[in-house]
């Protein structure tokens, strides 16, 4: 009888390891599985414009420095046609403040200047990128945007912030994301700015197309 029963498990236990090995395949392929909308100071542009972006990124990654300047050009060209969500996917194996820096940006954001804070990031990642302590600059630039750092070091270190974070990298590893930036189009994956420009020149046939109905 014991033996039954752990033969009974492990046939169990094999089963789920094949459903689960499925369902992540099929997610990948195409594009389904659990989304969650990001926080609103992670988002910008209507709720209902034609373009959805989802982007992965990862703050001490160079490419995704590039991509934030094409999606602030993107913007300006394409205005509220355009939605675009930021999703935290650090590379922490090559990137060792990543995370943390993710949930400063957060914090930041819980203050209101989560795009300015990102956009400090960005622009001198080089500076703390591969620190060898925790580097200086993130309460740097929490002063130069007159934030609340006492407030943003308990924020970070949140249960509900880290929380979010491994949702997020879940999330990424659900669909397959295993390279930063990258991009949802309207459900369909890009890789770096090079795809994303790809798909942009779409983009004025998607919002002539929904203009019409």
């Amino acid at each position: 009888m014991i033996e039954r029963n752990n033969a009974r498990r492990l046939a169990l236990g094999a089963f789920i390891i094949f459903v689960s090995t499925i369902a992540v395949l099929l997610a990948r392929q195409f594009n389904v599985g659990p989304v969650r909308p990001a926080p609103a100071f992670r988002t910008i542009g209507p709720a209902d414009a034609p373009v959805q972006i989802v982007e992965y990124t990862d703050f001490a990654c160079p490419a995704c420095r590039m991509a934030a300047g094409k999606i602030e050009e993107m913007h300006k060209v394409f205005g509220n046609g355009l939605r675009v969500s930021f999703k935290h996917y650090p590379l922490v194996t090559i990137h060792p403040w990543s995370l943390h820096a993710a949930a400063y940006a957060d914090c930041a954001g819980e203050q209101g200047k989560f795009r300015e804070y990102a956009a400090l990031l960005f622009a001198n990642q080089e500076k703390w990128g591969q620190a060898k302590s925790e580097p200086w600059e993130f309460k740097t630039y929490a002063d130069q945007l007159k934030l609340d750092w006492p407030a943003m070091q308990a924020c970070s270190q949140a249960p509900e912030t880290l929380r979010r974070l491994n949702l997020d990298i879940a999330e990424g590893d659900m669909k397959g994301v295993n390279a930063t930036p990258t991009f949802f189009i309207n459900g369909k994956r890009a890789v770096g700015s090079g795809q994303l420009l790809d798909e942009a020149m779409k983009f004025d046939n998607l919002m002539r197309q929904a203009a019409k109905k």
